[in-house]
């Protein structure tokens, strides 16, 4: 008697929708200890290149040029869990007087350069006095910490 083919292709169907529910499961929930030990990883050329751009003015003048560097941005993280991302960026900002910091906010894609006596949201005000502090490039801003990070990539995380 001749076996059934769809059986094969059902049995293969449901072994396929729980690999991509495992997948979408994994890409939604990771750990904090996995979390930590993945923001710890030191960041690519590419990506310090891309914040390095921010400032100089070139991403400004060019919005090509500014989501290219976002996109920089994304695929630096794009292992990350949704709930786990990058809410923002600030750095000190280097076009003088008034200004002292720059940020980016994720959600919007959006650069800002704040003046000394204005205020940043809530989330990212924390990582104002990191970013002034001199010692790193800039500060990655997450919801539960801070990633400092330094010139050649490195980073420290603050909690």
């Amino acid at each position: 008697m001749p076996r059934p083919i769809l059986a094969g292709k059902a049995e293969h169907q449901h072994k396929l929708e729980l690999s991509v529910e495992k997948a979408v499961n994994q890409k939604l929930f990771m750990d904090k200890t996995t979390l930590e030990k993945r923001l710890r990883n030191k960041r690519s050329n590419e990506y310090m290149e891309s914040i390095k751009k921010l400032d100089v003015g070139g991403c400004e003048q060019s919005k090509k040029q500014f989501e290219a560097c976002v996109e920089a941005i994304r695929n630096e993280f794009k292992d990350i869990p949704e709930n786990n991302l990058l809410v923002g960026l600030v750095a000190k900002c280097y076009l003088g007087q008034p200004y002292d910091v720059h940020t980016i906010d994720m959600s919007g894609g959006i650069l800002v350069h704040y003046k000394t006596s204005e205020s940043m949201p809530a989330l990212i005000e924390r990582a104002r006095s990191l970013a002034l502090h001199g010692g790193y490039e800039y500060i990655e801003v997450y919801t539960d910490c801070l990633c400092a990070v330094k010139s050649d990539g490195s980073v420290s995380i603050v909690k």
